[in-house]
């Protein structure tokens, strides 16, 4: 038995304190380290789980189309699906938004509501000029992704000698086609896409940190349109509207910047059909220079009041880093690459 002793050198005394404090703190920070270590690992088995379900929903995504689609021709509806430009902007609302993209996603969400720190529909009040100069910029980041996206195109065709081409559906033919177009590709797809992608598969990643959440659910994002040509513009597009969904705490906003980006195309094809294809041409080119110059003006508003920096979330001793992080998540998305790449190989012709 250790005592202390009052006729002991009191150096010596002094000495075996300062060896057990040693010993004490040793032992603790022993325990601390495997306790982080263990707050780590349930971080990484929470991650590859998410992952697994975010992969999960994106094949149902995509499983759900196909029967839909399978069931155009069970009801011998095919040949009409074919024939009339209306019907199938209709039938993109039912199979491609509501039933394809609510559903999973929504079941996902349901699943793994216990992930989610914040409301699920974000929507908080925000002034009416710092909403417009967010609009702003959001279209000015999709005019940039735009931008970009074809310079990769054309890199891949003059260089490498392919040519890469996009899915898409036939213009308009009719006022009532115009009318379905408008509601099928401008504001169902913005509305349906955002409570998604930032609503549920955003709210379920968020508490694993905001930068790792904006990146997260752009991957996803661009995995939803299919081939490699729009995974690049979606996931770039993406990161612009998980960056002002996070910004403004508004997921209404990211739907209007949404609308609004795919309105572009919607007025170029009415354009087309009502007057004609030059007409067009020259009225996309001018919309583009517009929402160019308004969205490098409210980049310059936005940054003078201060309004575009995130504010860093104090770091947890139990978190993973990004890469980490990352690494977890993408084993669940394996399959969702493998079809977008296969789906690609579709649409990849030789110059």
């Amino acid at each position: 038995m250790n005592y202390y002793n009052p006729n002991q050198n009191p150096n010596q005394n002094q000495g075996y304190y300062q060896y057990q404090q040693a010993n004490q703190q040793a032992f603790q920070a022993m325990m601390l380290k495997q306790q982080i270590e263990k707050g780590k690992k349930a971080q990484r088995k929470e991650l590859i789980k998410t992952g697994l379900l975010l992969g999960a929903t994106l094949i149902m995504y995509l499983l759900i189309q196909t029967v839909m689609v399978g069931l155009l021709s069970a009801f011998n509806a095919l040949e009409d699906y074919q024939n009339s430009v209306a019907f199938q902007y209709g039938f993109n609302v039912i199979a491609v938004h509501l039933a394809s993209m609510i559903i999973p996603f929504g079941i996902m969400a349901l699943i793994l509501k216990k992930n989610f720190i914040s409301p699920f529909f974000p929507a908080k009040a925000i002034e009416k000029k710092q909403a417009f100069a967010w609009i702003g910029f959001g279209m000015g980041g999709c005019i940039a992704a735009n931008l970009i996206t074809s310079y990769i195109m054309t890199v891949s065709k003059n260089i490498f000698g392919y040519e890469l081409k996009e899915n898409g559906y036939d213009g308009p033919d009719s006022i009532l086609s115009c009318v379905i177009l408008i509601v099928s590709t401008m504001i169902v797809p913005a509305v349906c896409e955002e409570i998604a992608l930032r609503c549920c598969a955003f709210g379920v990643l968020k508490k694993f940190g905001k930068g790792f959440s904006v990146f997260a659910v752009s991957i996803v994002f661009g995995l939803m349109h299919g081939n490699a040509v729009q995974f690049i513009f979606a996931f770039l597009v993406g990161l612009i509207l998980a960056y002002i969904t996070i910004k403004t705490d508004n997921v209404i906003l990211a739907m209007i910047v949404h609308g609004l980006n795919n309105g572009i195309s919607v007025l170029a094809d009415i354009l087309e059909f009502s007057l004609s294809e030059k007409i067009s041409e020259t009225a996309t080119v001018v919309v583009f220079y517009a929402w160019a110059i308004i969205g490098v003006g409210c980049l310059i508003y936005l940054a003078a009041k201060g309004l575009l920096k995130i504010k860093k979330q104090p770091k947890s001793v139990y978190d993973n880093s990004f890469f980490v992080k990352l690494l977890c998540l993408m084993p669940g998305l394996f399959i969702p690459f493998v079809i977008l790449i296969k789906l690609t190989s579709e649409y990849i012709t030789k110059v």
